[in-house]
């Protein structure tokens, strides 16, 4: 695959996200190194009205190899181990660089059980060297049908996999996501401490595995 975004991507591109904002900085809103969590408000694309939306951005490194990488994030059976409010989860391949996945997520109080369909798709490859996958949420009502009581979740985002050593990658991961209902007091611990505890389950399970 060329070095460059495949033809055929229709991701927002005006959201790529924050590619074409930049000089709106995030801010650091939680630490743990080796991982550190962004976030910042900016306006979701393609609403009207306009929208303001949380997107949060975590850096951290991790002892892997972009393919073990790449690997953990489609296989069904290995995604409660390090996303624990994940209570049902489905990958639909389509081919080596496009898939969807459905995934309901059991949160707890105040925020309501969600639901999300996503669209993945590889946008760049340097093999041995960096991966950027983009997602965004998508519709299909056979294969995701909405469910009552559960909130179906507005997504975009990205997984960016850089080797920056034989047996160290550092992962940028971002999610823009429309605003809840729910005061930010409460939902601002949530968001950051799952997001914080999903990363350490995942380094600890690619970690065990080398």
């Amino acid at each position: 695959m060329p070095d460059s975004p495949l033809s055929g991507f229709t991701f927002i591109n005006s959201a790529l996200f924050a590619q074409v904002s930049e000089f709106e900085k995030f801010d650091l809103v939680k630490e743990d190194s080796p991982v550190f969590i962004y976030e910042r408000w900016i306006t979701f694309p393609g609403k009207v009205p306009a929208v303001k939306a949380r997107e949060v951005k975590s850096e951290f490194t991790i002892y892997a190899t972009i393919p073990e990488l790449l690997a953990i994030l489609q296989d069904e059976s290995q995604i409660k181990s390090w996303q624990t409010h994940v209570a049902e989860f489905k990958v639909f391949p389509v081919d080596t660089v496009y898939w969807f996945e459905y995934s309901y997520h059991d949160i707890p109080w105040p925020v309501s059980d969600q639901d999300h369909f996503l669209k993945y798709e590889m946008i760049q490859k340097i093999p041995e060297k960096k991966i950027f996958i983009a997602f965004q949420s998508a519709s299909n009502p056979k294969l995701a049908p909405l469910k009552s009581g559960v909130a179906r979740m507005e997504l975009a985002g990205s997984w960016l996999f850089e080797q920056i050593t034989p047996t160290q990658a550092k992962v940028t991961y971002r999610i823009l996501s429309m605003p809840s209902n729910i005061p930010r007091m409460f939902t601002d611990p949530v968001v950051r401490s799952n997001l914080l505890s999903t990363i350490k389950a995942l380094t600890k399970l690619v970690e065990e595995k080398n």
